[in-house]
């Protein structure tokens, strides 16, 4: 059922072309430092305008939908290129970082609200996909398209929860969450909860080794609301048109385990901010080229996208 505060679920399906989208004109891409392999065997890069983590997502098929949820219907298989995604969602502190190094006047009046000292590993909220967008250019990165989003988020398979296919709250930061030393992290924000530090759930790990891809913060796309099949030239990937409802993936503190899956969708107008204390984002890149430098005594390699 669509929800209805300006957050919307809809749905995934159909095979395109890649879903990665270049960066802007005159965008320097970012200078990554690799970082070797994470637990789950796949490789890592930090980006060191930023100070972001990447885990790198392989090219391949991966199960994009649900045909027991109407909105996400069909599911269907997808087949992306190489790509980066943010191992976690942007904090408070790299925004702040950015802030101070461009002078960019945020849309939202009050994302410093819960920005302020001492919660500087809480992901950014507040944001609008301006914010947002203006972000990643000066890291020399992008948002995630839906589908990459989306392949980080559920594996080649199509888990219907980053972890696996049965729901557990104590996974990720959503309302029936019960560990205790996770709740006393929560920014008091509603009801007695709100976000955690990012990366405070690591058995809700993907099987890409990307953490918090369910709750705590639901992230902003790249991508324009529209129904499937999906695909990358149909104009969804459009950065130009700025009254084009944007998607939001992966629900927040707030969300109840029924839209908490890898697959479940919600959309906004890219300025409305008046519910944007439940918003963030976390980055993406496309693959590096052949040479990443590896960290000091890393066995780190530089991936080539395919």
């Amino acid at each position: 059922m669509r929800g209805t505060w300006v957050l919307v679920c809809l749905a995934l399906a159909a095979c395109g072309p890649r879903a990665q989208s270049p960066p802007a004109t005159g965008q320097a891409p970012p200078e990554l430092l690799a970082l070797g392999r994470n637990p789950q065997g796949y490789s890592q890069f930090r980006n060191l305008r930023d100070g972001s983590e990447l885990v790198e997502i392989p090219a391949g098929e991966f199960t994009m939908g649900d045909d027991h949820e109407p909105s996400a219907a069909p599911a269907h298989r997808l087949h992306l290129q190489t790509y980066l995604i943010g191992k976690r969602e942007v904090t408070n502190s790299q925004f702040q970082r950015f802030l101070d190094e461009t002078g960019h006047e945020v849309v939202a009046p009050r994302w410093d609200v819960h920005g302020v000292e001492g919660r500087d590993a809480y992901p950014v909220i507040y944001v609008s996909w301006f914010d947002a967008q203006a972000y990643c250019r000066w890291a020399g990165m992008r948002l995630p398209t839906e589908a990459e989003w989306e392949k980080a988020a559920r594996g080649p398979e199509g888990l219907r929860h980053p972890w696996g296919p049965q729901w557990d709250p104590e996974r990720c930061n959503n309302m029936a969450m019960s560990t205790p030393q996770r709740i006393a992290q929560m920014l008091q924000m509603d009801a007695g909860r709100g976000t955690t530090p990012v990366g405070s759930f690591p058995s809700g790990a993907s099987p890409y080794g990307v953490l918090d891809m369910l709750g705590n913060a639901v992230e902003w796309c790249s991508s324009k609301d529209m129904e499937y099949p999906w695909r990358a030239d149909d104009g969804r990937e459009d950065p130009g048109d700025p009254e084009a409802f944007r998607v939001l993936r992966g629900g927040c503190w707030f969300n109840q385990p029924e839209t908490l899956t890898g697959f479940h969708r919600e959309k906004s107008t890219p300025e409305y901010w008046y519910y944007f204390h439940y918003v963030g984002f976390r980055v993406a890149a496309d693959a590096p080229a052949p040479a990443a430098s590896p960290a000091a005594g890393s066995s780190g390699r530089a991936a080539t996208g395919s």
